[in-house]
């Protein structure tokens, strides 16, 4: 912590819901302009206030209290609020702006029969059904004809006593059964008591500066959708005139996800900018700061940032064989690679194959494992000096284990693993010997492609990309091949020209890196299951040991390693 920040005050209060409303009637409980469109569904607004009346937690509220002047909303709830009281601090809300929009929207709308005059406000007509429980906890639900029923209370008139008495007139004049009347009216009070009643936990941060801000947002563990930090910078540096650097960052991200690479990680994106703008501290910068330079430095900086990052996209799909941007082992490294095609867009016949070579062992070393932001000053520093030719990539050779002792894909060296693979083995046949493009079925980004052979065993030997017929399992698939199966019939496909002469078992096999002796073991069941495994290992192993010397990479006796949960 920095000496000169501000002593952070966390504030925990409890509020009842009527008292959260009229804060933000009052104008005095802000949702910043930063915050991301009301997105939740409708089954979402109604688990709310089942969960509500049940008595469930719903989370507590995150607010910041500051005389510091942030864009905020003008609507909540699709519908207006007051603007801030002159002269007052404001509360900011930093987290629960679905949950506190679900409940102004609905529980301040005003009381009326029929649609909305609006016909996309029906999500907001959200009414609780007042009769015995027989649809268990669907006693919540939409009613976009918002047409009178007795028996539905609508949650408009739950805050007000007014709009409550007069719906329940209404009751008594269409209702004949006083016994009827009395039930609904009973149900519907214990109704409105227990949402009036619920007590909301409000966490005012009182105190705290622009940056701690920001970090405090940064770092929350939410369940909901995260707000990366230059959304946060745009909420605070926003301008009406010009577009916020948030949607530049988004823009860059779309235009290559456009070319079928998929979606980079956009926080790694903000830091190469932040980098290339000249920030030391692409980790944890003083936030007050970036915001500051926001409108000069960062903004300028836009321009080369995407073509840094474009340029380092197409080195991870030419120059590496990245199948899909998913696969990609350490945000960091594209920050690093963004930084050295700034240096030098065009690098050298030797500095492209240095920079292949630092791919493939920082992604097999856990190199950036718990990077902190001296590891990557240090890194940047490193890369800005080999783009402009003053020194050699050495990247840490000491600990290069290629193949994961498991299969976990939140892993880089499990991500490294699939990438490789997928280069070694480009084409493959599936059961019926016709053959898919495994690099297409990785872009899917769906991780059932990756299926078990045999179970319990989670070594990256036993899993395959094979797709088989339906209700069909891998392991089946493989038993079901024949043994004296005739010709592959795709000999005369060039790029299978390496199993040319084998039979169509054999083929579909070594398409997979499959030894015919392991195969053999497996159809035998048994103890043969797991010398299955084995054997496949091995083999992958001694392919893997072939690449890296390719690279001119070392590797030592021990090729597994750690496949810790170490993506970022």
């Amino acid at each position: 912590m920095h000496t000169d920040q501000a002593e952070i005050r966390p504030d925990p209060t409890i509020a009842l819901v009527d008292d959260l409303l009229g804060g933000i009637g009052r104008g005095e409980i802000r949702v910043p302009a930063f915050q991301r469109p009301f997105v939740w569904r409708p089954n979402q607004m109604l688990e709310l206030f089942d969960s509500i009346e049940r008595g469930y937690p719903i989370g507590s509220l995150l607010l910041w209290q500051t005389d510091v002047q942030v864009p905020s909303l003008d609507r909540i709830g699709g519908l207006r609020v007051p603007p801030p009281p002159a002269g007052r601090q404001i509360s900011y809300l930093l987290d629960g702006h679905q949950r506190v929009s679900t409940l102004f929207g609905v529980l301040n709308r005003s009381l009326r029969d029929g649609p909305a005059e609006d016909e996309r406000d029906w999500i907001w007509q959200i009414y609780r059904d007042l009769r015995p429980d027989p649809l268990g906890s669907d006693r919540y639900r939409h009613h976009r004809s918002g047409k009178f029923s007795p028996h539905l209370l609508p949650l408009a008139a739950v805050m007000r006593t007014r709009d409550f008495l007069r719906h329940f007139h209404r009751v008594e004049l269409t209702v004949r059964d006083t016994r009827q009347v009395d039930a609904l009216t009973r149900e519907a009070e214990a109704v409105t008591q227990r949402i009036k009643g619920y007590k909301l936990t409000l966490v005012r941060l009182q105190g705290a500066s622009l940056d701690q801000a920001v970090n405090v947002y940064a770092r929350l563990n939410r369940t909901g959708t995260r707000m990366d930090p230059d959304q946060m910078v745009s909420a605070l540096t926003y301008r009406k005139e010009q577009p916020s650097l948030a949607s530049r960052i988004d823009d860059i991200v779309t235009a290559i996800a456009d070319t079928g690479f998929g979606e980079l990680p956009r926080l790694a994106v903000f830091r190469s900018l932040l980098a290339i703008a000249g920030e030391t501290d692409i980790m944890s910068p003083r936030w007050s700061l970036v915001a500051d330079y926001v409108q000069n430095r960062l903004h300028d900086a836009l321009p080369q940032t995407a073509q840094a990052v474009r340029l380092a996209a197409q080195f991870l799909q030419t120059g590496v064989g990245l199948p899909h941007a998913r696969f990609l082992p350490y945000s960091h490294q594209l920050v690093l690679l963004a930084m050295l095609f700034h240096v030098r867009p065009e690098p050298s016949g030797w500095q492209y194959d240095r920079l292949r070579r630092w791919f493939w062992v920082t992604s097999w070393s856990s190199a950036f494992a718990g990077a902190t932001s001296t590891t990557l000053r240090k890194a940047l520093e490193e890369m800005r000096s080999f783009g402009a030719g003053g020194s050699d990539l050495e990247p840490d050779m000491s600990d290069v284990q290629p193949m994961p002792e498991l299969f976990n894909l939140n892993s880089a060296r499990t991500k490294a693993y699939v990438t490789w693979e997928a280069l070694d083995f480009p084409r493959r046949l599936d059961m019926l010997g016709q053959p898919f493009d495994v690099v297409k079925l990785l872009a899917t980004a769906d991780t059932q492609i990756f299926r078990h052979v045999v179970p319990k065993d989670s070594r990256p030997a036993n899993r395959l990309v094979f797709p088989t017929t339906p209700n069909t399992g891998v392991l089946a698939a493989l038993k079901g091949l024949s043994p004296t199966r005739g010709p592959g019939l795709f000999d005369g496909d060039p790029q299978l020209s390496g199993l040319a002469g084998r039979s169509m078992t054999e083929q579909i096999l070594e398409s997979h890196g499959i030894p015919v002796k392991a195969w053999r073991r497996l159809c035998e069941g048994g103890n043969g299951n797991q010398i299955f495994v084995d054997d496949r290992t091995e083999y992958l192993e001694q392919r893997l040991r072939s690449f890296a010397a390719r690279l001119d990479v070392q590797v030592g006796g021990n090729m597994e390693g750690v496949a810790d949960v170490d993506s970022e």
